[in-house]
């Protein structure tokens, strides 16, 4: 039986999710709606600059999963990104008024691919600290429960810091301070706590098991397929959430009101997941999580704009993102026993370009997604430059509600049927632990 992981360390190696879970989802939310009010970027140069960083980082991805793998190491590739995330933060959260979409694409790049250095190692290491069925997930709850408080931070920041909602030009500059002083911290307490894995296998990964990683790997396609699905469904809640909210049921106000409790209760969620992933696999629970999502989208069609839609949304909102934690907790767990499969039938040590092509489908997720739901209104006549009316709300409701729900339904009934099982990944650990027991050194 494994050895539990002393708390302290976990917490050390947990800590540096925090600021680093403020450059995603929590930016991809808020992000577009300061740029279309800020700036001369329009809904359609969103969905543009989204598409682009996207093709990006399906080149820079896997090559960066790759060359963490083939060196060995994760912490230096990691520090390379905070370096990247540096040197773009500020002017990505602080673009001048007449910023069009040449300039939000290049910072954009910029950070997503110093967060993309930091992220993939980071998660790798995670999958490398533990080979235990159970352990691994307790893993994931301490980086995913640190790096949900860096999203409660950065939704709470308009209320900490101006005692008022909403997302101004001085909230993303305090942001940016924040983030460019606690991701190099981090660093260094994680540097410190964590050792280096020790990989059993002399062989590093060539160029060809970076690109061979998909077509060696059955269980990795499944995986992937199912997430592609879940992402594009989460992704265009993402980027159409504070918009809906704002220009449809009128509580730009209100904002943080309403996405506080989402991620609190995504944060709050996961210990009771946990112990639901005690007596339940990983991916049944996942597919059930997809039902409740679907429950909570369906019901906002049936919020009218006003004040009066203000508490149903929060407390929807909230439902919403208690569901979709689990996938937090889960996700990165099972792609872990992939890694282990991977180790086993194929004798590659690739965790690090498998969490690559996980952080490239996320990103992707949340830009084509993202581009995907934003382009929908904007078929309907939905600028975000003047009032709504119209077909235009058909346009909101199709992108920020049907299409997600589309999305989700085959993704449940993929996950049900994931074929990597407890049973069948705790086969999978014994004999790896056979395996390297009678040679070390294969």
């Amino acid at each position: 039986m494994s050895t539990s992981l002393p708390r302290r360390q976990l917490l050390l190696f947990g800590l540096l999710n925090l600021p680093l879970s403020m450059l995603m989802s929590p930016t991809a939310a808020m992000l577009p709606a300061f740029y279309l009010e800020t700036t001369a970027v329009t809904a359609a140069g969103l969905a543009t600059a989204t598409l682009v960083a996207r093709l990006f980082d399906g080149l820079t991805d896997p090559i960066l999963g790759w060359l963490s793998d083939r060196s060995g190491r994760r912490k230096v590739w990691m520090a390379l990104g905070v370096v990247l995330v540096l040197l773009g933060i500020w002017p990505l959260f602080q673009p001048p008024e007449e910023a069009g979409v040449a300039y939000l694409v290049g910072w954009y790049l910029l950070v997503t691919l110093g967060w993309t250095a930091v992220e993939i190692p980071h998660s790798a290491l995670a999958a490398e600290m533990s080979s235990d069925y159970q352990e691994r997930s307790r893993v994931v709850l301490w980086r995913q429960m640190l790096g949900f408080f860096g999203g409660l931070l950065f939704m709470a920041s308009p209320m900490i810091l101006l005692g008022r909602s909403g997302f101004t030009d001085e909230v993303f500059a305090l942001l940016a301070g924040f983030i460019a002083v606690a991701l190099p911290l981090g660093l260094v307490l994680m540097w410190r706590a964590v050792p280096e894995p020790s990989h059993p296998s002399r062989a590093r990964p060539g160029l060809r098991d970076l690109l061979g990683a998909l077509s060696t790997i059955a269980p990795l396609r499944y995986f992937l397929l199912t997430q592609v699905l879940f992402g594009l469904a989460t992704g265009a809640v993402s980027s159409l959430f504070v918009i809906y909210a704002s220009f449809y049921l009128g509580h730009a106000d209100a904002i943080a009101k309403i996405a506080m409790p989402m991620t609190l209760a995504m944060a709050a969620g996961m210990p009771l997941w946990l112990q639901l992933l005690k007596r339940v696999d990983k991916h049944r629970a996942w597919a059930l999580s997809g039902v409740g999502m679907i429950a909570c989208l369906l019901a906002v069609l049936t919020l009218e704009p006003g004040p009066d839609s203000l508490k149903p949304m929060m407390a929807l909102m909230t439902g919403f993102g208690f569901f979709l934690g689990l996938s937090s907790l889960a996700l990165p767990s099972l792609l872990a026993d992939v890694v282990d499969y991977d180790r086993w039938k194929n004798r590659k040590d690739r965790a690090a370009i498998l969490f690559a092509f996980q952080a490239l489908i996320t990103k992707f997720n949340q830009g084509i997604g993202g581009a995907i739901a934003l382009g929908i209104p904007a078929l309907y006549g939905f600028t975000g430059k003047g009032g709504l009316e119209g077909e235009a709300v058909t346009g909101l409701k199709l992108g920020f509600v049907v299409w997600p729900c589309l999305l989700l339904v085959p993704m449940l009934l993929l996950a049900w049927r994931y074929p990597l099982t407890r049973h069948r990944q705790g086969v999978l650990a014994r004999r790896l632990a056979r395996r390297i027991a009678t040679n070390p050194h294969p």
